[in-house]
């Protein structure tokens, strides 16, 4: 039976004997967010920018609080995707170039769109390569799923990922946690609180340190990559500065070192118009020089004049296969993702400065106005192989992948109630501007001495404005239903985009007439919410709900800088995005004897002008074409939750169905053939979850626990062309955690022992299909088998 078969079965034959709840949480888990009169069971979301009951909220979100964050040790965004079933975190070129990929919306590598899911930090919209935060000394993690256009900025076309920190208390007081483990793990991690003034002024300072070689070998160049060497300090100060004005200020500092988990070779695609994979390293003089010419238009003492591009590639890089890449293949094949031979460079430096400051003015009962003040500067440094062999191709080069990102994000809101209770409504006025610098290095054949170094670079400068509100109003007096509502909201946006062309910029070292090295568009959209529940009992709650979101257009900065579409004239810019939505949904909840929940939601989405690069030969050379394809549906559903049958069991398992497929999936390239976008990607069709866990009393208030976790997705393609590139595919999976744990609530402290990817499964989590240009497709393996010991320490 196929894995995904087996985990079919199991899902679906656990949901049937038990309810369960999207965010894998039982009744009796502590709230995520503190609220006045709300029972300990309940778990508070901020899905439409207010603080209410996870149950009475009609959208699709799952909820990770801090208790669960620690108890399935969710570190990093890999973590995160195998806790919330219908999240893809994929990979591209490497383990740090990561995407959120939900309902089929993502991102394709070379196309410079914008993430069609959004990361939030404390309210603040957080944009570039950067990432978000890193998974220590957190409150929450909310995954809301399908289009948030009207509440969550420009472009969360998918959905929204909305990190909060852990705030200050008003007592002394914090933690301190310890890891240790295999391939040299230590991590340590700690916060403190320290009330300034009696309650008034309130502070915490939160920090970490992780250090972790890397699990992969590279034969070429004898060295260990993947290492992780990072660190992150964060201080939070929270003011009461009279009895009606709150503030909170949170300044966070992450640093990244390091090097990547590299890609390595998986397939081969004849059907790429750049024949590399007939290349021997001993002949084929013709192909050779053919790939030369393409490249880079040949050069001097090596070209197809001299035609000895073949013998003193084969000179400079005597240990290759002679019988080329097909050959080299089933090398690596044979020997697995973690023993690899890479040529390239392989470095990674990222820095983020994220800073969030939320004012609260109480100006009534039930009426606030709240100003959230936003900066960010995220920088990262990616030095890799892009090609996965050996055999010098292309890399990154002396210059690398360069992303720097700085924004500064504005927010007003008037939120409260009106109607005598009647309509609860957010009011509110966005803007943001944002600055993005980019250089790509790209170097091509340096096994030869007419090496091409390539660089795009480019600067991205938008400025945003839009004006929202949205509200839900009580239906109960107008129609005598019980707990019926409508919600309804709108959002405009206006957002004017300027691309520069730098100076070391490829396409302005070989200048043409037609390029236009200064480009500048303005977009104008509505967004909007429209939906209607009904609260038929304090216990269940089912909505429907439809909405519209937009993805706007841009500039692809590795493009020749000409003006006009991808589509039309292979110009470096594409159009927007527009997505809309169906979502019909319940979420059922008993907090008796025996607490169980229930969550389930069904969807459809219409998705037009869909965001997807091409990769083909233009004006004879390789390149990356940033197009819209015409119509997209996707469509699927989720289920989700938990059950604890004894005080001793707890019990949980999901399910998540997607079907997505493109309904119009013609678009040309410089106005000239059509290309076929037949596959869909980014999305398995099927994953979820199951897990349990037993928990018995020891001695005292000491109790020891045992928690498995079993996660399981389908395959799913990498690329929109899968059509003429079939290899270009990560197969489907499941990973098995367990951890072992002693607790004392009472005095604070515990240890446990965790396994994670127990039975060493081998899989992989992402890839690039350069099979459409180099007839070879790359992916990035997952973790192996991982195990550590940690101690932590409240006081």
């Amino acid at each position: 039976m196929t894995h995904s078969k087996a985990f079919l079965l199991c899902t679906v034959a656990a949901l049937a004997a038990f309810p369960a709840q999207l965010s894998a949480q039982t009744a009796s888990d502590q709230p995520v967010a503190p609220a006045a009169n709300v029972p300990n069971d309940e778990i508070i979301v901020t899905a439409q920018r207010r603080s209410e009951s996870l149950q009475r909220t009609p959208v699709a979100v799952a909820v990770l609080s801090n208790e669960s964050l620690q108890r399935q040790v969710i570190v990093s965004e890999a973590d995160l995707q195998i806790a919330v079933p219908g999240l893809t975190v994929r990979a591209g070129l490497n383990s740090n170039q990561l995407n959120y990929a939900i309902r089929g919306q993502s991102l394709d590598a070379f196309s410079n769109t914008r993430p069609g899911v959004v990361a939030y930090v404390n309210e603040v919209q957080i944009g570039g390569d950067g990432g978000a935060t890193a998974f220590y000394d957190l409150q929450s993690i909310q995954v809301l799923k399908g289009p948030q256009g009207t509440l969550f900025g420009r472009n969360a076309t998918g959905g929204a990922v909305l990190f909060t920190t852990a705030k200050p208390t008003d007592e002394l007081g914090g933690y301190a946690s310890g890891r240790v483990g295999n391939y040299d793990l230590f991590q340590v991690e700690g916060a403190i609180n320290v009330p300034l003034a009696e309650g008034r002024v309130l502070a915490r300072v939160a920090g970490f340190y992780e250090n972790r070689n890397g699990f992969q070998r590279d034969l070429f160049k004898g060295r260990r990559v993947g290492d992780v060497d990072r660190f992150g300090l964060r201080g939070s100060l929270s003011m009461e500065l009279s009895s009606s004005l709150t503030n909170d200020l949170v300044v966070d500092y992450l640093h990244s070192g390091g090097s990547n988990v590299t890609n390595l070779i998986d397939t081969l695609n004849p059907n790429g118009p750049v024949p590399v994979i007939a290349l021997t390293a001993f002949g084929d003089q013709p192909t050779f020089n053919g790939i030369i010419n393409a490249f880079t238009g040949g050069a001097a003492g090596c070209n197809a004049t001299t035609n000895n591009c073949a013998a003193r590639f084969a000179a400079a890089n005597p240990r290759l296969d002679p019988r080329g890449i097909a050959s080299y293949l089933e090398t690596q094949r044979a020997r697995g993702p973690y023993r690899i031979e890479s040529d390239g460079p392989n470095d990674y430096r990222g820095r983020n400065l994220i800073v969030s400051n939320v004012t609260t003015l109480d100006v009534g009962a039930d009426t606030q106005v709240k100003n959230i003040f936003g900066y960010t500067n995220l920088k990262t440094s990616v030095f890799g192989d892009i090609d996965g062999i050996p055999y010098a191709i292309d890399d990154n080069g002396p210059t690398g992948k360069l992303d720097r990102t700085r924004q500064f994000s504005n927010e007003l809101q008037l939120v409260g109630k009106t109607a005598d209770g009647k309509l609860s409504y957010v009011i509110g006025t966005y803007f943001a501007n944002e600055r993005k610098v980019q250089r790509i290095g790209t170097y091509l054949f340096g096994g030869l001495p007419i090496a091409d170094i390539q660089i795009a670079a480019g600067r991205t400068r938008s400025t945003t404005l839009a004006g929202y509100a949205q509200g839900t109003y009580d239906l109960e007096d107008a129609t005598g239903i019980t707990g019926l509502g409508i919600t309804g909201g709108i959002r405009y946006t206006y957002e004017k985009i300027k691309y520069n062309v730098l100076p070391d910029d490829q396409f302005v070292l070989r200048p043409a007439p037609n390029f236009d090295y200064e480009q500048s568009k303005s977009y104008k959209n509505v967004s909007w919410t429209l939906g209607i529940q009904d609260q038929i009992n304090p216990n269940l709650l089912i909505y429907a709900v439809s909405r519209r979101s937009y993805r706007n257009g841009g500039y692809n900065v590795i493009a020749a800088p000409i003006e006009g579409l991808g589509s039309v004239n292979g110009g470096n810019g594409f159009d927007t995005e527009k997505v809309t939505d169906l979502e019909l949904g319940f979420k059922l909840r008993n907090s008796g004897a025996t607490p169980f929940t229930l969550n389930a939601a069904v969807y459809r989405n219409w998705i037009t002008d869909n965001q997807r690069v091409a990769y083909t030969l233009l004006r004879g050379a390789p390149a990356a074409v940033a197009v819209n394809v015409p119509k997209a549906r996707v469509q699927g559903f989720e289920i989700d939750g938990s059950i604890r049958p004894a005080e001793w069991l707890s019990l949980g398992a999901s399910l998540n169905y997607t079907d997505a497929k493109f309904t119009d999936n013609q678009s040309r390239i410089a106005g000239g053939q059509f290309v076929v976008f037949g596959t869909y990607p980014d999305t398995p069709e099927w994953s979820g979850s199951v897990f349990g866990e037993v928990s018995v009393p020891v001695s005292g208030d000491m109790r020891a626990s045992l928690r498995s976790d079993y996660y399981a997705q389908s395959k799913f393609f990498y690329t929109s062309t899968g059509n003429t590139n079939p290899g270009a595919q990560i197969a489907g999976y499941n990973v098995v955690n367990f951890r072992l744990g002693l607790d004392d609530e009472v005095q604070g402290w515990s240890l446990a022992a965790h396994v994670k990817n127990a039975f060493k499964e081998v899989y992989y989590v992402g890839g690039i299909a350069t099979g459409e240009l180099f007839q070879f497709n790359t992916v990035v393996p997952g973790s192996p088998r991982t195990f550590f010991i940690e101690a932590r320490m409240k006081f």
